[in-house]
């Protein structure tokens, strides 16, 4: 099993559980290929992780109306609708009615302040590589994503964004919670994210006990 599939099987099945009513519906009878498919090819190359996207994430518009969005994408400084479209269903379903409420359903996420990025089935079948420029491009657009950080690894991305996140400094254990990791695997990545210039202590200093941000006043994002 790849990898890919293996943190997706995890991730959905977390989702899953925490989910209840029409949410739990949709993700048992809608969230299929074409989803599957966005995360595959166009996000999970790019990123290598799914922490921060929720899959049929409910949306509640200022009239009380309910929109479901394929993902959201939780980060500051504003949050992101991600969808796949699939060309087919889009015509055989199609009627003035509906077509209208597509177009509120996607004003009224971008009035209250989501970006949007849409991925046909298509191009992201024929064409993943044209999809993955789009994620590039919106994370570096979007959410300041630092070329600085591009040549570190999935899990040194992630101890950063743990770092980022934490609003002060984190243990080795908590690191090697938010890996998955045993201690002897966690520590060398610490070590080399101090060493870049990424980390410093945060508590001790021959072996150090907690770490944080190096720069903590900085604009860098993970």
């Amino acid at each position: 099993m790849s990898p890919f599939e293996q943190e997706y099987r995890v991730w959905l099945e977390g989702h899953l559980a925490a989910s209840r009513g029409e949410r739990l519906r949709r993700l048992r009878e809608r969230h299929g290929f074409g989803e599957k498919c966005l995360l595959e090819h166009a996000w999970w190359p790019v990123v290598g992780s799914l922490a921060d996207l929720h899959p049929e994430y409910e949306f509640i518009a200022p009239d009380s109306s309910h929109y479901f969005m394929d993902f959201a994408l939780l980060r500051l400084p504003m949050p992101t609708c991600l969808e796949s479209d699939d060309f087919g269903s889009h015509a055989r379903d199609a009627d003035r009615r509906s077509f209208s409420r597509g177009l509120d359903r996607q004003n009224e996420i971008s009035l209250a302040g989501w970006h949007v990025l849409r991925f046909s089935l298509d191009k992201l079948k024929e064409n993943p590589l044209g999809c993955q420029n789009h994620v590039r491009r919106m994370l570096t657009e979007w959410y300041g994503h630092d070329d600085g950080v591009a040549g570190l690894s999935i899990y040194e991305r992630e101890i950063l964004r743990l770092a980022a996140s934490c609003g002060g400094s984190f243990t080795i254990a908590e690191a090697c919670e938010r890996l998955g990791k045993q201690n002897t695997f966690v520590r060398p990545l610490l070590h080399r994210l101090v060493e870049m210039g990424h980390l410093q202590s945060a508590s001790g200093e021959k072996r150090i006990h907690r770490y944080r941000i190096a720069n903590p006043s900085g604009n860098r994002r993970y």
